[in-house]
């Protein structure tokens, strides 16, 4: 400041090598864009995780569901099943000689299948049909600790998939499938 200009007099105030910026540099934006990309490669990641994590979780879910059905059966002496439908699967236990859903336990409830997942269930060797009402696909749990054999598949759209098999001993297990492994 020179020793003849007031501070409070900054309309007297020279204007000394001040230039007004317009706009932002190439450099600016640059920035900007490398950091826009790296959010929305993350979004991106997030959301692929999301449904890889989906599938994960409803394939484990069914393979511990058919362990504890297995041990429940067995413990109270009952015939159970699981059984499927095009988008959902409810546990069923024998009452007479009709199947009837099981309404009254918090585990062995009625389930909606993620909208992106693809399943395919063969029993017996056999594959499902999930349009036949009157005779829908049905893995049994017998009190004898035998179970239906079945394999059941589970996909999503990237070929990425899980699959659970159970034998006529009850024995069941959990396999991730992996790329280019279609069968």
């Amino acid at each position: 400041m020179s020793p003849n200009l007031h501070p409070r007099d900054i309309s007297t105030w020279p204007l000394m090598n001040v230039r007004r910026e317009r706009g932002f540099t190439l450099m600016e934006l640059l920035v900007v864009l490398v950091i826009i990309g790296i959010i929305v490669s993350f979004a991106g990641l997030s959301v692929g995780q999301h449904s890889s994590r989906s599938l994960q979780d409803e394939a484990e879910r069914i393979y511990n569901l058919l362990r504890l059905a297995s041990d429940e059966a067995v413990l109270q002496g009952n015939e159970l099943a699981l059984q499927f439908g095009r988008q959902d699967y409810r546990f069923m236990f024998l009452n007479g000689a009709d199947w009837q859903p099981i309404e009254d336990d918090k585990l062995l409830r009625a389930r909606e299948l993620p909208p992106n997942l693809e399943v395919a269930l063969e029993v017996e060797g056999a594959k499902a049909n999930f349009s036949d009402e009157e005779n829908p696909p049905r893995i049994l749990v017998l009190s004898s600790s035998e179970m239906t054999p079945f394999v059941l598949t589970l996909r999503l759209e990237d070929d990425e998939g899980y699959r659970i098999e159970g034998n006529l001993n009850g024995k069941l297990t959990l396999k991730k499938l992996s790329e280019g492994n279609g069968g």
